[in-house]
């Protein structure tokens, strides 16, 4: 008989409406021997977005502190796994490394993971402008390289905050996405991946950007929640 995985999903900033939002969207991936929780950051210690190099320290910090109780008593861990929701070189990843056996992925690892096994090139759509160069920073320091072999065409930006997605009217926020979505279209990309926590379920906008390319769309937290479980299970 199959056994049971239990995977929890950490959003880190302390706005719950978008924890909220990712149940729907991993919903079909669900089965009776995989058990998804959902953890938000501490609200009014979180920033309820993470934005910048400051607010992903803050979000680390606050939520780590909320996470520790959770392992069990006795240390007896509850979870299988632990995801952080968050797409970027979220400082949370490291930091519950050193205080779990259990695997831990944050979803920029994850995504980028499955690009690669796509063998296609690949690019990020992504929220503020900011985060252009501090996601490239953030994979080459991950994965040792900047273009990851000419595969990787580069970061494009909605101008938006990952709290701007669901607060913004949907019409907006759909042709900032199809927008930077087309510019790496342009640029060779034909493997897009969302890079936000927040875009998890806009597939279709970038769809609308795709010039009428034949491409893949990956989105990150169901990477991460794929990956993870094919993990637990080869107890690798």
């Amino acid at each position: 008989m199959a056994r049971t995985v239990s995977i929890l999903v950490i959003n880190p900033n302390s706005s719950q409406s978008m924890t909220t939002a990712l149940g729907p969207i991993l919903a079909d991936l669900l089965h009776p021997n995989l058990l998804l929780d959902y953890h938000t950051g501490p609200a009014g210690l979180s920033p309820p977005s993470v934005d910048d190099h400051t607010t992903a320290i803050l979000s680390a910090a606050h939520t780590f502190d909320t996470l520790l109780p959770l392992r069990g008593e006795n240390e007896q861990e509850k979870y299988d796994a632990y995801l952080v929701a968050c797409f970027s070189d979220h400082p949370l990843v490291g930091m519950l490394r050193e205080h779990t056996p259990r695997p831990v992925l944050g979803i920029l690892d994850a995504a980028v993971m499955q690009a690669l096994a796509l063998g296609r090139p690949f690019g990020i759509v992504t929220t503020g402008l900011y985060w252009e160069e501090a996601l490239t920073v953030g994979i080459k320091r991950i994965f040792g390289s900047e273009d990851m072999a000419r595969t990787f065409v580069g970061v494009q930006s909605t101008g938006l905050t990952a709290r701007q997605l669901h607060e913004v009217e949907k019409g907006v926020v759909s042709d900032k996405i199809a927008s930077a979505t087309s510019r790496l279209v342009v640029k060779g990309a034909r493997t897009i991946i969302m890079g936000c926590a927040g875009m998890s379920g806009m597939a279709d906008a970038v769809r609308q950007g795709g010039n009428g390319e034949d491409i893949r769309i990956i989105d990150a937290v169901r990477s991460g929640v794929t990956i993870l479980e094919g993990l637990v299970r080869a107890a690798i």
